[in-house]
């Protein structure tokens, strides 16, 4: 009885080893398609920052931190494919829990799923999906150390061994079946291995409260008049001609403009080019 119980004691923990850790290369895979580099630009098109983001949605829902977004004029966001889709407006935002909802251009789009609520406990082995200064697609691995309580920010946070960096926040915090159980958002510097995410919890709560669902259709936005057009000018630059625009009463930012015409970046226009211009708000 002694030699039967030692031997189920030795084989015990290896089985849940093997069924916990994720096959990285299958997760990758599957989960990659799904998150994107987000290029932040000002209101003249230079980049000013990147952060991370992924679809929950085949409809071009995508989830990031709201901290990454907020200094942002215009916000372009580029697939593992290599290719570039607009943001076309925030749909939704979290400040407490730094967690910002996106809508971009494109239908029937990889995304991801979202874990069963709480179901990251600590022990958890995870890996994240990001673009740690600006390298698209970077795989890192490691467990939910701990769940935490921040008083003074009153808010809830997983505390997560994985490394992150710059640029990887907004990535997805994947359980081994590649569902989304946080979302990558701070770190401590002095310390190692100190990373923490908002829980996905948080996030379905912010989806419930604006009446949307993990792969769920959008609302569209309806205009009150139909779009007109504007002419290139030499010298022209896409914030002058929002500025230009806003003097004659046709309020149309500039990532309203791009998505729009569907310009990947400011330098693609041209003197003589006739763009659409929004006039869905006077």
């Amino acid at each position: 009885m002694r030699v039967a119980l030692f031997i189920l004691l030795l084989v015990a923990p290896t089985v849940w080893a093997q069924n916990d850790a994720p096959d990285l290369r299958a997760l990758a895979k599957k989960t990659r398609p799904a998150v994107y580099l987000l290029v932040l630009q000002d209101e003249d098109g230079k980049t000013i920052a990147a952060g991370t983001g992924f679809l929950i949605s085949g409809e071009g829902l995508l989830v990031t931190n709201q901290h990454v977004i907020a200094e942002a004029h215009t916000i372009i966001a580029k697939a593992e494919n290599g290719g570039l889709f607009p943001i076309r407006r925030v749909v939704a935002s979290d400040s407490r829990n730094d967690l910002a909802l996106l809508q971009l251009e494109g239908k029937d789009l990889p995304f991801l799923s979202l874990a069963p609520d709480f179901s990251a406990e600590v022990g958890t082995r995870v890996a994240i999906i990001g673009s740690p200064l600006g390298l698209e697609g970077t795989l890192t691995e490691g467990i939910v150390s701990a769940r935490r309580r921040l008083p003074k920010e009153n808010r809830d946070v997983l505390q997560i061994s994985a490394p992150i960096s710059k640029g990887s926040s907004g990535s997805p915090v994947l359980d081994s079946q590649g569902r989304v159980i946080g979302v990558a958002s701070f770190l401590l510097q002095d310390g190692q291995s100190l990373n923490f995410a908002s829980p996905s919890e948080k996030l379905r709560r912010l989806l419930n409260a604006n009446s949307l669902t993990p792969n769920s259709p959008l609302p569209t936005q309806t205009q009150s008049t139909q779009n007109t057009t504007y002419t290139v000018k030499s010298g022209d630059t896409l914030a002058q001609i929002s500025r230009t625009l806003k003097k004659r009463g046709v309020s149309a930012s500039v990532d309203e403009i791009r998505a729009l015409n569907r310009l990947a970046t400011n330098s693609l226009i041209k003197p003589g080019q006739v763009l659409q211009i929004p006039q869905g708000r006077p």
